[in-house]
């Protein structure tokens, strides 16, 4: 009977016909994800992101219908430039993905300063040879695309540490004299500085 209903673990429904076509699909090789199987799809995400050292805001559409937007993410990529190099590089996706964490629980309307986001090798060894560079680690995951120093306007920085170090997906560094927090993809550890 085509008007069938079955039902998935999430309780998602689809019609007998349609299931048995897209797990056919399956049986041939071709990638069905279960969202597609089941006929839903992740809301489209998007962060709102001003570059700091560029004087430039970014709003960066990075995911829609199950994939990843190749458009949105260069655009993040611009976001996060080293500006002292006038070097780009691809910025995880772990990282991106955390912003987004931390944004839908600041409030997503919100939108980050980018303080520093990617570094190049020459200008982080710049940065830890001048005053108060004893800060910078010398293979600092800002190099990696997988590290960011943020605020956020109208939000405490206590509350934005506080709520990335809820999220327990990697470093976090808070810095209140110089009015950001680092966060980063790395192991889980935490720490002050000023």
């Amino acid at each position: 009977m085509d008007t069938e209903i079955i039902s998935d673990a999430k309780g998602m429904e689809v019609s007998r016909r349609s299931f048995l076509k897209k797990t056919a699909l399956l049986a041939t090789g071709a990638i069905v994800t279960q969202n597609q199987l089941f006929g839903s799809t992740e809301a489209e995400k998007a962060l709102k992101l001003r570059a700091i050292h560029q004087g430039k805001d970014y709003y960066a559409e990075f995911y829609e219908n199950d994939c990843y937007k190749i458009s949105g993410l260069f655009t993040i990529n611009k976001a996060f430039m080293d500006t002292r190099a006038r070097e780009m590089t691809r910025i995880d996706i772990e990282l991106i993905n955390l912003l987004y964490e931390i944004n839908l629980r600041v409030g997503i309307e919100k939108k980050f300063n980018i303080i520093s986001g990617y570094r190049s090798p020459r200008t982080n060894e710049w940065l830890r040879h001048q005053v108060g560079g004893q800060n910078v680690a010398k293979n600092s995951y800002h190099m990696k695309g997988q590290a960011v120093d943020i605020s956020v306007p109208g939000v405490p920085l206590h509350k934005l540490r506080d709520i990335a170090k809820g999220l327990k997906r990697g470093g976090v560094g808070y810095y209140p004299k110089k009015g950001f927090v680092h966060v980063d993809v790395g192991p889980e550890r935490y720490w002050r500085r000023g």
